[in-house]
């Protein structure tokens, strides 16, 4: 009852209001004129009273306004009831359609902090991503440096023990040519000697086979051409150089083929020295 009348005070006020006008009207109708009792046995004597048509027009006129005001003021009631309904039921979908409102409100305005915080999640792992991507770059740029450097330090080692190495082949090499040509002056000093002295004793051979032509003139000379095979054996004999004797010429010939074989020395690597010699023929 008590939320009724919180909630709909203007309708119980009407409501209670009406019953107030009944209850007057009630009130009013009523007969208050005072009756005389009569002693008992008495007859009451009947009067016929004359009513004028006018005043029961008036009276019914009057109950007439009466339940015209009480209809009135039952249909305003309801009215006032139906007012207060509709505006309870405005009220009621204004209240509905704020709270949807509001609800809309914070269902947007959560999708919109969720969708700034992924904004920013995204952001931040992007964010994170590309300082690891630059980390890494920077990491690989170091190592790579590293890396050329250590390659660079290792080909400038490499090159500076390559050029030591060079170097020292070359003086090797240098003091070995130095020492090969130092044994080679005196190997070709000393084959030079050997082939000198044994030239001389060919020569002396030579010339202890030759005998001389009767009537030659004193005084001549030639060169002879002697091949030698291994062994020292003559294998051809030829006059280079003609003494413009004919028969002195012939004589040479002769001695060098008489003396053969002719002496050499007992190193065979020097037989090339002798395999062809050119010889100057000139008696003593």
């Amino acid at each position: 009852m008590w939320q009724a009348i919180r909630e709909n005070p203007r309708a119980v006020m009407y409501a209670v209001l009406m019953h107030l006008i009944l209850l007057a009207l009630l009130v009013f109708s009523l007969d208050w004129t005072p009756k005389i009792s009569r002693p008992a046995g008495q007859q009451v004597p009947i009067q016929a009273e004359l009513v004028d048509q006018r005043q029961l027009d008036a009276v019914t006129e009057k109950k007439q306004a009466e339940q015209r005001k009480i209809e009135e003021a039952k249909r305003q009631a309801v009215l006032e009831e139906q007012r207060q309904a509709e505006e309870k039921r405005q009220a009621e979908a204004e209240r509905k359609q704020q709270a949807e409102q509001q609800a809309r409100q914070k269902a947007e305005q959560a999708a919109k902090q969720k969708a700034e915080a992924e904004r920013k999640r995204k952001a931040e792992v992007e964010a994170k991503q590309q300082a690891e991507q630059a980390a890494k770059q920077k990491a690989e740029q170091a190592a790579k440096q590293k890396a050329d450097l250590e390659a660079k330090r290792k080909a400038e080692s490499d090159q500076k023990r390559k050029a030591e190495e060079a170097r020292r082949r070359e003086a090797e090499q240098a003091l070995q040519s130095q020492l090969a040509a130092e044994q080679d002056r005196m190997e070709a000093g000393r084959v030079q000697g050997v082939v000198a002295e044994y030239i001389a004793y060919i020569q002396e051979r030579i010339q202890r086979s030759w005998l001389r032509p009767p009537g030659s003139a004193a005084g001549l000379s030639c060169v002879v051409q002697v091949s030698l095979i291994p062994g020292g054996d003559v294998a051809r004999v030829e006059i280079v150089r003609s003494s413009g004797d004919p028969i002195f010429d012939r004589s040479v010939e002769t001695a060098v083929w008489k003396a053969s074989p002719l002496p050499l020395p007992p190193d065979a690597a020097l037989f090339k020295h002798f395999r062809d010699l050119r010889l100057i023929f000139k008696p003593n």
